[in-house]
């Protein structure tokens, strides 16, 4: 029998909730998902290991020692064109055999860390986030208290962005510099569609929301220069 240990990872938050099916001679055998890892045993004379995810489909050959490690990844090039083009291919999740000490030694920052600049937590202008929550508890309770016709969706905006920045205050470590870049810039767009759905009536709640979100974004831009400076 051959003995495949396998780890997957995928890049930012994709595809984190979703299985990768395994197949040996056109049947599936197992699954995997982001993070995990799992132990194959597969015939002697096992050649090749399949897999599939949506319209993704790809293949490895298997190296002829009974005991063998296996990475699979995304591979999504470098920079954000890359990221987003080399997706469309449908051999996008590559496999690579690899040594026992770097299989066990690999995560997903391992894996991805020439495609992706990672920003220290400590690095994060905290300010800029509770300026953000301010405005979503805002909106929050401004839509369940007003009850106006756009309440249902001023309450899943503030909450969004509740949720959204909360997952960078309790974050650990670090994160990808592009996620931390596209919640803020998500934030900014809600936050511009609760003011225009705040009643001209409600002007005071209106005027509020306008200046935290310029001040939010104005100290966000800064803070980008100023990474980008060191």
């Amino acid at each position: 029998m051959k003995t495949v240990h396998i780890k997957l990872f995928f890049p930012r938050n994709w595809y984190h909730a979703r299985r990768l099916k395994l197949y040996h001679e056109g049947e599936q055998i197992a699954y995997i998902m982001h993070n995990d890892s799992l132990v194959l045993q597969l015939p002697q004379e096992a050649t090749t290991l399949h897999w599939k995810l949506d319209y993704f489909r790809n293949s490895i050959e298997l190296p002829k020692e009974e005991t063998s490690y296996l990475i699979l990844f995304m591979n999504v090039g470098e920079g954000i064109i890359q990221l987003y083009l080399k997706t469309l291919r449908r051999k996008c999740i590559q496999g690579k055999f690899v040594p026992q000490e770097e299989f066990e030694n690999s995560t997903s920052a391992t894996i991805y860390q020439s495609t992706q600049t990672w920003l220290p937590i400590t690095k994060i202008d905290r300010p800029i986030l509770y300026i953000g929550l301010l405005i979503g508890v805002i909106s929050l309770l401004y839509s369940i208290y007003a009850q106006t016709d756009w309440s249902a969706i001023l309450f899943l905006l503030g909450g969004g962005t509740i949720v959204s920045l909360l997952i960078l205050i309790f974050e650990k470590n670090r994160v990808p510099m592009g996620d931390y870049k596209s919640r803020m810039w998500a934030s900014v767009g809600c936050f511009i569609l609760i003011i225009l759905m705040i009643p001209r009536t409600d002007h005071i709640v209106q005027i509020l929301v306008t200046i935290l979100t310029v001040g939010f974004i104005l100290r966000f831009l800064y803070h980008i220069r100023k990474l980008h400076v060191k």
